[in-house]
């Protein structure tokens, strides 16, 4: 299982890290295609970003964003050219999407990495196959009392029961970031080996 665990406190230290991993990302790879649909979670991953940007700052000249959530002004804040932000359609096919909207020679037409998050009904809210394991990396941040249930279930079961997100257990790169509530599904010993104590 490729799946790497981070349990932080709460969601404002969740969204921290997990703004720290996009920004770190578009720092050293200022070709990035990166998609993000973080709808379906309260964890303020937004306003994170947008700190740390203003303390690090991005050259998004060429970085390419796959808008789930229709953010596109908050893209534009931050930096990110508008021809770049591709609202995209939740049951598209990211392959073809970015062969035809955001391919270019640097980046070569790669989903760098995608942030998602699971419903409390077990939906990721993008197809799994043709839009989430189609990215080099993948980090799941899952936050919320409400969330433990899914993080229990993403845990336990493994990719051939209709639970869909256990199939991310087949990618090479899955962070799956939690903070102590949604951690609640996860055995008390899984819970204390993962717990990260992030500043």
């Amino acid at each position: 299982m490729a799946m790497n665990f981070k349990i932080f406190k709460d969601q404002e230290t969740a969204a921290t890290f997990v703004a720290d991993i996009l920004r770190k990302q578009f720092n050293n790879n200022p070709t990035t295609i990166a998609g993000i649909h973080l709808k379906n979670d309260n964890v303020p991953v937004s306003a994170a970003l947008q700190e740390n940007v203003e303390k690090n700052p991005v050259d998004f000249s060429q970085i390419h964003i796959l808008d789930y959530d229709n953010q596109t002004n908050y893209y534009k804040a931050l930096g990110v050219p508008e021809k770049q932000i591709h609202e995209i359609p939740e049951d598209e096919k990211v392959e073809a999407f970015i062969k035809h909207h955001a391919k270019t020679k640097e980046n070569k037409g790669k989903l760098t990495l995608q942030v998602v998050t699971i419903d409390t009904d077990g939906s990721i809210g993008i197809p799994m196959n043709d839009a989430v394991l189609t990215a080099r990396e993948i980090v799941l941040v899952l936050t919320g009392a409400e969330k433990a249930e899914v993080t229990r279930k993403l845990y336990e079961e493994n990719g051939s029961t209709t639970f869909i997100p256990s199939s991310l257990k087949s990618h090479r790169m899955v962070n799956v970031v939690l903070d102590e509530a949604a951690a609640q599904g996860l055995p008390e010993d899984v819970r204390t080996y993962f717990s990260v104590r992030f500043a």
